[in-house]
């Protein structure tokens, strides 16, 4: 690659990186002059390794991104453009095993068998059709509640207008990147509940899931049982 090609590279890709910060603030997350800065964006020189990795760390980018050598701009991250099925799966996988998702237990009548109550039967009663559980992977239940509040906003907000769409995905939903997935097989769920998250926005949602992954499951259940005692005083 010539180094005129790598110099347009960094340069947008560094802008890209810096759009919501000044120079300045840029110049001080990685402790150097806001004349380094301007010489980047601008195209007139590219970082020192040693520059390359600071910013990696500071803007939690990919430093093969920065220098063209990649179009996976996080660092592990998800290219969503060539998302595969496979990669697709393991995450519904790991939605299900953390039980984030769920597949319902829908009740099924089974003509083909009979339940009956003895007390019915001594009143010539006929006997119930037998309800049998039905699971249907077609047909999933959101349970984490930060992934319904996504959603459901995702929804709302494509309802209003594309350009909208685009807004929130790209001012919004980045709050939430270093949010870790909930493991929903823990009480987190229960404490979560204990707040009063039906009116909560996205700075809401952050501060509590990180004080709450923060606790360990006695502390959280602490936190359940007061909550529970707080109700039955009412």
């Amino acid at each position: 690659m010539a180094m005129e090609d790598l110099n347009a590279i960094v340069k947008d890709r560094l802008s890209n990186v810096f759009k919501n910060d000044t120079q300045e603030t840029v110049a001080r997350k990685l402790n150097t002059s806001q004349g380094n800065v301007s010489k980047w964006v601008n195209g007139q020189q590219v970082p020192t390794t040693d520059m390359l990795y600071e910013i990696s760390k500071a803007y939690d980018v990919s430093v093969d991104w920065i220098l063209g050598r990649s179009e996976s701009k996080e660092i592990d991250g998800l290219v969503i453009e060539k998302l595969t099925y496979e990669q697709t799966a393991r995450v519904l996988d790991r939605l299900l095993a953390y039980r984030n998702i769920i597949i319902p237990n829908l009740m099924e009548v089974d003509t083909g068998k009979m339940i009956s109550d003895e007390s019915e039967d001594e009143v010539g009663e006929d006997p119930k059709p037998m309800l049998l559980p039905k699971y249907d992977s077609d047909y999933l239940k959101i349970e984490d509640r930060v992934l319904s509040y996504l959603l459901r906003k995702r929804f709302k907000i494509s309802e209003i207008d594309d350009e909208m769409l685009k807004w929130w995905k790209d001012t919004s939903l980045p709050l939430f990147k270093k949010l870790g997935l909930m493991n929903c097989k823990s009480n987190i769920q229960e404490a979560i509940d204990t707040k009063s998250w039906s009116v909560y926005k996205d700075a809401d949602w952050i501060a509590t899931i990180e004080e709450l992954s923060g606790l360990s499951d006695d502390e959280r259940l602490s936190l359940i049982k007061e909550a529970k005692n707080r109700v039955k005083e009412v």
